[in-house]
C-alpha cells in the first residue's frame, strides 16, 4: 500500500490516505475498513488516489484525491441508514415502502406497493423476498399494504388480493377472500390496516369497513361500514379501538359496550384538524396523538376533544408518529421532524442523509432495540434516535463578495484591493448606487439549512431575516457611514449572534462635501437674515396699516356717533316744533281779532319755528347723504325760473340782515337737466352763508358756457373772507371756522355732495377781509337719467290735491271713534283738542296700550306716532293689520323720520297715510277726510254696481281675504235656512258684535243686509251669463218669491232684472 497521508480521526482511530482509497484503522483492535471508489454507489469516493485529509471544527472530513477533486464527509454521515431497491445487489424488493412489522426473532418484515413482501435481517442487513407465484403456494398479490404479527403467523393485507397469513416457520401462505353473499367472509378484497389488540383479537380493515376475526370458526364478523379507507388501527389504555380513515375522520369503538363514536372536522373548537387521518399513536404516558393531513393534534379524554399543536415545519401533512424518550418523531410529506413537546422542532431532509423527504401514511415502526424504520416513496430509512446529534458548533460568518450594478468586483481591483473579510472599511462613490454583498456561514454539514439575517446600521431599523439567501442588495443609499452586519446559523439552527461586520463609507458628490455644506450653511444664514429682516419690515408695515385702519375706524365711529346724536336731536325737536307750529297756525287762522303787537310777536314765533325746522331738515338731509348717498331725480328744469323763485324767497331774508341781493340771471329760456330740489338746497345754503358773513351785498349770478356744455353759479359776498388754510376744510362735515357764526357746520358739506352727484365741481375764492366767492360748475346734460331707486312714496289712499275744505259736522251722539297714540303727552292733548269736535277721542301712550284699547272699543280711525317705547307705530300697525277684528281700521302714521327708506317701511307695514312732523292740523284733517271719502266711494260703488265683487271694498290683504272667505260661505249656503249673522260669525271665528262692527266699517251696512247684497250680486252674475231664466236664478240664490226678488234687485241696483239682461245684450 502506497500511503500519502495520515490523520487522527478519533481516539485510537486513524484515517490513512493511499493509492487504494481511504482506510479507517483502529490502533487498539487493529481492525480496518477501506473506503474505495464504487461506481454503483453515488456516495462513494470520487477517486481512489487519496492525498490530503483534513478534519474541520464541526468534525467533517475533507479528502483530496488526485483525479477526483475534493470529497467531503459530513459528521452526520451514517446517522441515517438508507435502503433502496437495487437490481445489482441484495436489497429490498420494492421501491414504495408502505408498512413495517417485527417478529419475535428480530426480523423486520417490509411491505411494498410494487415489490411484494421482504424480510430484513438487521444483523447481516440481508433481505429475503416473498413474491406471488402462480405455480406454488405463495403471496396472493405483490401490492402489500398491511402487516401484523400473531405469534408465528404474519397477517398480510394486499390491494385486491385479499388477506394472506404466512406461517413464518413453515413458509406456508393461507388466503382469505371476500364473498359478498357470505357475511362470514371479509367485506372487501383490499386491506390497508390489520391490528392485534391486547385481548388477542385480530381487526382487519377493508377499503370501506372493519372486520373482526373469529378464531374458533376461522371466519370474520363484519362490524361496521365506514364508507372510507381505514389506514391505521390502535388501542388506547381504556381498551377503546381507534380507526383512522382517509376522509371520514376517526372512529372509536368500545368492545365491551359495543358503542361507536365518530369524530369529524368542523369549525367548532376541539374538533379534528382534518377528516383525512393518517395515523395515531398511544405514547408511554397513555396520551393519544393524531396525525392528519392538516397537522398534529392531541386527544384529551377528559373533555373528549382535540387540541391543535402548532408546529413551524415545512409540511402540515403528518404521515407517521413514533415516540422515543418522550420525543415525537414525525414523518411528513416534506421531511422528518423531531418534536419535543413544549420546546420546538428540528427538521431533517435528504440533505441530512434521508433516502427521501416524502414519507407514506402510517409507514413507521420502532423495533424492540429502539431502532426506528420509516417508509418513503423511494426505499426506507432506519436510525437510532440517540445517534442523532445536534450540531452545537457556532458557524463562522464571512462576507465573501461584492457586486456593483450587478457586476462582480474581483479582488485586487481598485474598489476591492483585498478580500472583504480582511477589510475594515469599504469605500464607495455616490455613483455606485446599486451594490450587493455576498456572505456565507462556514457550516458545511448541511449548507442548505444554514439561515441568515443582516442589517445595515444607519439605514435598517431591524434585522432582515432572509432564510438561506446569501446576498444583500441596497440601492440609492444617501452619502454617509454605515455598518453592514450579518449573522447566521449552522444546519441545526444554532445562531452565531456575533456574526461579522463591515464598515461602508459612501462618498457624496463634490457639491455635498463638507466644504460646500459650510458654504451652504453660511448662505442659508444670510438668506434667513434677509428673510427675517423682510418679515420684520413687512410686519411693521402691516402694523402701521392696522394702526391707520383703527384710527380711521375710530374717526368713522366718532363721526357716526355725531351723526346719530344730531339725528336723534333732530327727531326729538320735530315734535316740539309741531306743537309750536300747530297751535300757532290755529291762532293765526282764527277769526278772533288780535292786536297788531301780538300778531307781530306771533310772526316772530312763526319765522323762528320755521328756521328751527329748516335746521332740523338740514341735519336730516346730511344724515341721509352720509348713510345713503344723494339720490338725484334728474329732469329738465328752467334755470331762470328756479333762480328767480329762490331769490324771491331769500330777498326779504337778506334784507332783514341789512344787505341787498344782486342777481345776474341767465337767458330766460335756458334749461338744464338737474335735480331741481337739490339745486334749490344748494343755492339756499350758499345764500344763507353769504347773508351771514356779508357786509352789505350778496351777488348771485349764473353764466352759461356752451363750448364746455356747462353752466356756472356764483354766490359772492363782501364779508370777512376765509383764510387759505381753512378753505381746504370748510367742506368737511361739522367744520366751523374760528370766527364762524351760529350754525351746524354741515351746509357746505351738503352742497359739495349735491355738486358731486351732478358730476360737477365747486371752488372757493376768498381773501381775508375781502369776502368770498363760491363757484359751482355743473354740466348742462347728464349722461344717464337716474332716479332714487324706486317710485316716490305717496300714500295710496290720498291724492295729490288734498282737500282743503273742512270736514262736515257730525252729530255728537253718532261720532266716529278715533284712537290717538303718542308717547308725548302735549302732542296727545293737542291732537285730542284739535279733533274732539268731530270724533270721540281715545288716547294711548304706546302700542301695547293701544291694542288693549282696541279690544275694549270699536274704533273707526287710528292716528299713531312712530317712535314710542315698548311697541312703536310700525309694530302697532302690523299688529292691527294681522288681527281679523281690526284689520279694516284706517291707520295714519305720524313721524319725524323723513328719509325715503322710512317712508317705504311705513307704507309696507300697512299704514294708509304717512305724515311728517311738523305737520299742519288742516293737512291732517284733510287726510282724514280723504280716507273717509275714499272708503265711502268704494262702498257706494260696491253697493250700486251689480258686478263689483265684495272684496273690492277691502283696503288691505287681510280684509280682502276676510271678505272673500265670507262671500264663499254665503254663496255655499244660499239654500241653507240657517244662514244668519250667528252662522257667519261661527264660520268666520269672530264674535257677533265684532262681525257687526267690521262689516259696518267696511260696507256701512248690517250683516243681514250684506247677505242679501251678496245674493243679489250672485244673481246679477248669473243673469250676465244668460244661461238661466230669472225665476231659476231667484231660487238658486236663496229667494223664495220671484216678485220679491225683482223688487229687491231694482231697489239695490236701480234696474229690473229683465232690463239688466237686455242691457248686457
Amino acid at each position: 500500500m502506497h500511503i500519502h497521508s495520515l490523520m487522527e480521526y478519533a481516539p485510537h482511530e486513524l484515517l490513512i490516505g493511499s493509492d487504494d482509497g481511504l482506510l479507517l484503522f483502529n490502533t487498539v483492535t487493529e481492525e480496518s475498513q477501506l473506503f474505495a471508489e464504487d461506481e454503483t454507489n453515488p456516495y462513494s469516493l470520487s477517486n481512489r488516489f487519496v492525498y490530503p485529509i483534513v478534519k474541520d471544527r464541526e468534525g467533517g472530513v475533507w479528502v483530496g484525491t488526485f483525479y477526483g477533486g475534493v470529497n467531503y464527509i459530513s459528521p452526520n454521515a451514517g446517522q441515517f441508514e438508507s435502503y433502496v431497491h437495487s437490481r445489482y445487489a441484495n436489497s429490498v424488493s420494492g421501491t414504495v415502502i408502505g408498512r413495517f412489522c417485527e417478529d419475535e426473532q428480530g426480523y423486520v418484515w417490509i411491505a411494498s406497493d410494487d415489490g411484494g413482501l421482504s424480510r430484513f435481517s438487521p444483523k447481516d442487513r440481508q433481505f429475503t423476498h416473498y413474491l406471488p407465484n402462480e405455480h406454488k403456494n405463495s403471496l396472493s398479490y405483490h401490492n402489500v399494504h398491511a402487516l401484523c404479527m400473531d405469534g408465528d403467523n404474519l397477517w398480510i393485507g394486499t390491494y385486491t388480493g385479499g388477506v394472506n397469513v404466512l406461517n413464518t416457520r413453515t413458509g406456508k401462505f393461507h388466503a382469505y377472500g371476500c364473498i359478498s353473499e357470505d357475511t362470514k367472509t371479509l367485506d372487501g378484497t383490499s386491506s390497508y390496516a390489520i391490528f392485534k389488540d391486547r385481548e388477542e383479537r385480530i381487526w382487519v380493515a377493508s377499503m370501506s369497513g372493519v372486520n373482526l376475526y373469529n378464531r374458533k370458526e376461522n371466519n370474520f364478523i363484519r362490524l361496521k361500514d365506514f364508507g372510507s379507507l381505514t389506514i391505521d388501527i390502535d388501542q388506547d389504555t381504556k381498551g377503546n379501538i381507534w380507526f383512522s380513515t382517509q376522509g371520514k375522520g376517526l372512529y372509536k369503538y368500545n368492545p365491551e359496550k359495543q358503542i361507536w363514536k365518530s369524530y369529524h372536522h368542523n369549525n367548532v373548537p376541539g374538533s379534528l384538524l382534518s377528516d383525512q387521518v393518517n395515523c395515531t399513536l398511544i405514547d408511554t404516558r397513555g396520551e393519544m396523538w393524531v396525525g392528519t393531513m392538516n397537522g398534529l393534534c392531541k386527544y384529551h379524554a377528559d373533555s373528549d376533544s382535540f387540541e391543535s399543536i402548532s408546529l413551524d415545519i415545512p409540511s402540515r401533512n403528518i404521515c407517521g408518529i413514533v415516540e422515543d424518550q418522550h420525543i415525537l418523531w414525525l414523518a411528513t410529506s416534506k421531511g422528518l421532524v423531531r418534536y419535543t413537546p413544549g420546546e420546538g422542532c428540528q427538521v431533517f431532509t435528504k440533505s441530512d442523509g434521508l433516502q427521501s423527504d416524502q414519507f407514506l401514511p402510517n409507514a413507521s415502526l420502532k423495533t424492540s432495540d429502539g431502532k426506528i424504520y420509516l417508509g418513503s416513496v423511494n426505499g426506507f430509512n432506519a436510525f437510532y434516535p440517540y445517534q442523532i446529534k445536534s450540531n452545537k458548533v457556532l458557524p463562522t460568518v464571512v462576507i465573501t463578495g461584492l457586486e456593483i450594478c450587478n457586476k462582480e468586483i474581483r479582488v485586487g481591483s481598485q474598489k476591492l484591493p483585498k478580500p472583504l473579510h480582511r477589510m475594515k472599511e469599504l469605500e464607495l462613490s455616490y455613483k455606485d448606487n446599486v451594490f450587493s454583498l455576498w456572505y456565507a456561514s462556514l457550516s458545511y454539514c448541511t449548507p442548505s439549512k444554514n439561515q441568515y439575517a443582516y442589517k445595515l446600521e444607519g439605514f435598517d431599523k431591524d434585522w432582515n431575516a432572509v432564510g438561506s439567501q446569501h446576498k444583500a442588495t441596497y440601492t440609492n443609499l444617501p452619502a454617509g457611514k454605515y455598518i453592514f452586519r450579518v449573522k447566521a446559523t449552522n444546519n441545526d439552527g444554532i445562531w452565531n449572534e456575533q456574526g461579522t461586520s463591515l464598515t461602508i463609507i459612501i462618498h457624496p458628490p463634490f457639491y455635498l462635501s463638507t466644504t460646500f455644506k459650510v458654504l451652504y450653511f453660511v448662505l442659508t444664514c444670510i438668506v434667513l437674515g434677509f428673510l427675517v429682516h423682510f418679515i420684520i419690515k413687512r410686519t411693521e408695515k402691516k402694523h402701521a396699516v392696522e394702526i391707520n385702519k383703527l384710527n380711521a375706524n375710530k374717526e368713522k365711529e366718532v363721526h357716526a356717533a355725531k351723526i346719530k346724536f344730531f339725528t336723534m336731536i333732530a327727531h326729538e325737536i320735530r315734535t316740539p316744533v309741531s306743537l309750536i307750529i300747530g297751535p300757532l297756525e290755529k291762532i293765526v287762522n282764527s277769526s278772533v281779532p288780535l292786536p297788531a303787537g301780538v300778531r307781530d310777536d306771533l310772526s316772530v314765533i312763526d319765522r323762528n319755528s320755521q328756521r328751527l325746522l329748516s335746521l332740523v331738515n338740514q341735519l336730516l338731509d346730511f344724515r341721509k347723504v352720509e348713510e345713503e348717498g344723494m339720490h338725484m331725480r334728474f329732469a329738465p328744469q328752467n334755470i331762470y325760473q328756479l333762480l328767480k323763485a329762490v331769490c324771491e324767497r331769500f330777498e326779504p331774508y337778506i334784507a332783514h340782515h341789512g344787505a341787498r341781493l344782486k342777481v345776474e340771471y341767465p337767458d330766460p329760456d335756458f334749461t338744464a337737466i338737474i335735480d331741481s330740489e337739490a339745486i334749490t338746497k344748494l343755492i339756499s345754503n350758499l345764500l344763507t352763508n353769504a347773508s351771514k358773513y356779508t357786509k352789505d351785498e350778496v351777488l348771485l349770478s349764473c353764466t352759461v358756457c356752451p363750448e364746455q356744455h356747462t353752466f356756472v353759479i356764483r354766490v359772492a359776498d363782501n364779508g370777512i373772507g376765509i383764510c387759505e388754510k381753512e378753505q381746504k376744510k370748510i367742506f368737511r362735515p361739522f367744520y366751523q371756522a374760528v370766527d364762524n357764526k351760529q350754525g351746524t357746520g354741515i351746509g357746505l358739506s351738503i352742497v359739495k355732495s349735491i355738486v358731486e352727484s351732478h358730476k360737477g365741481c365747486i371752488d372757493v375764492e376768498s381773501a381775508v377781509g375781502e369776502g368770498s366767492t363760491f363757484i359751482v360748475t355743473l354740466p348742462v346734460e347728464q349722461e344717464v337719467s337716474v332716479t332714487d331707486g324706486g317710485e316716490e312714496v305717496v300714500s295710496p289712499s290720498i291724492p295729490e290735491d288734498i282737500l282743503s275744505e273742512p270736514l262736515l259736522p257730525v252729530s255728537v251722539n253718532n261720532r266716529p271713534v278715533m284712537l290717538i297714540v303718542d308717547d308725548n303727552t302735549e302732542m296727545l292733548n293737542f291732537l285730542s283738542g284739535s279733533l274732539a269736535d268731530k270724533y270721540s277721542i281715545l288716547t294711548a301712550e304706546d302700542g301695547l296700550e293701544a291694542l288693549e284699547k282696541l279690544k275694549e272699543n270699536d274704533v273707526t280711525l287710528i292716528v299713531s306716532d312712530w317712535m314710542m317705547p315698548r311697541m312703536d307705530g310700525t309694530e302697532l300697525c302690523r299688529a292691527v293689520r294681522a288681527d281679523q277684528a281690526t284689520s279694516h281700521i284706517p291707520f295714519i302714521l305720524l313721524t319725524a323720520k323723513t328719509d325715503t327708506h322710512s317712508k317705504i317701511e311705513g307704507m309696507d307695514c300697512g299704514a294708509d297715510a304717512y305724515i311728517e312732523k311738523p305737520f299742519s292740523v288742516q293737512y291732517l284733517e284733510a287726510c282724514i277726510k280723504n280716507l273717509v271719502d275714499l272708503r265711502s266711494l268704494l262702498r257706494q260703488k260696491f253697493s250700486n254696481m251689480p258686478l263689483v265683487p265684495l272684496h273690492s271694498i277691502a283696503s288691505n290683504a287681510i280684509d280682502e281675504e276676510f271678505l272673500t272667505r265670507m262671500n264663499e260661505i254665503i254663496e255655499e249656503n244660499f239654500p241653507n235656512p240657517e244662514l244668519s249673522v250667528d252662522f257667519l260669525a261661527e264660520k268666520l271665528c269672530i264674535s257677533r258684535s265684532g262681525l257687526f262692527a267690521k262689516i259696518k266699517t267696511l260696507a256701512n251696512i248690517t250683516p243681514n243686509e250684506l247677505i242679501q247684497v251678496v245674493r243679489l250680486k250672485k244673481a246679477a252674475a248669473l243673469l250676465a251669463e244668460n244661461k238661466y231664466r230669472i225665476n231659476e236664478i231667484c231660487y238658486m240664490v236663496g229667494f223664495s218669491n220671484p216678485s220679491y226678488f225683482s223688487k229687491c234687485f231694482q231697489k239695490q241696483f236701480g234696474i229690473k232684472p229683465g232690463e239688466f239682461i237686455a242691457g248686457k245684450k
